[in-house]
Formats: C-alpha cells, sequence, structure tokens
C-alpha cells in the first residue's frame, strides 16, 4: 500500500469550525453553491471518494470556507514511512 492524499471527513470538520466562527450553519449543499462547484464534488470530496481534483474548484471552497489547501489535503504516508 502506497501513501496517499486523503480528505476524508476534511470538509464536515471545516463546515463546524465555520459555524463556530461565525455562528452560521453552513451544509454541503449551500457551501458547494456558494463556491460555485458542483455539490457531489463537495460530497465526494469529503467522503475521500474524489479521485481527480479541479484546483479551481478547491480554491473556491478555500475562498468560501476562508482556509487553507492543506485545511483540506492531508497527506497520510505509509506507517513507518518518513514524512
Amino acid at each position: 500500500m502506497r501513501s496517499k492524499i486523503s480528505t476524508s471527513g476534511r470538509i464536515t470538520i471545516l463546515l463546524g469550525k465555520h459555524q463556530v466562527a461565525t455562528g452560521e450553519r453552513m451544509s454541503p449543499r449551500k457551501l458547494a453553491e456558494r463556491a460555485g462547484v458542483p455539490k457531489d464534488f463537495v460530497y465526494r470530496l469529503d467522503s475521500g471518494m474524489a479521485r481527480h481534483v479541479d484546483l479551481d474548484a478547491l480554491a473556491r471552497i478555500c475562498a468560501a470556507l476562508n482556509c487553507d489547501l492543506n485545511d483540506i489535503l492531508v497527506w497520510e504516508p505509509l506507517h513507518g514511512e518518513p514524512v
């Protein structure tokens, strides 16, 4: 098994942080509308099922959530592999 980039659950965490910071509840569907990306893309990204990712779409999601790319994409090294 190789190292991988993971997105699983990251959008859910960021939506929670957004709600704490702003008091505004935002669903994945509302995030998709605000970022101008397909809602299916947001759901696939959050479930870890997105295989090919549009960098512009990621940038729009980051802008909508006021976050950095490394808040969405996480490098998961193999156990014992140097980082």
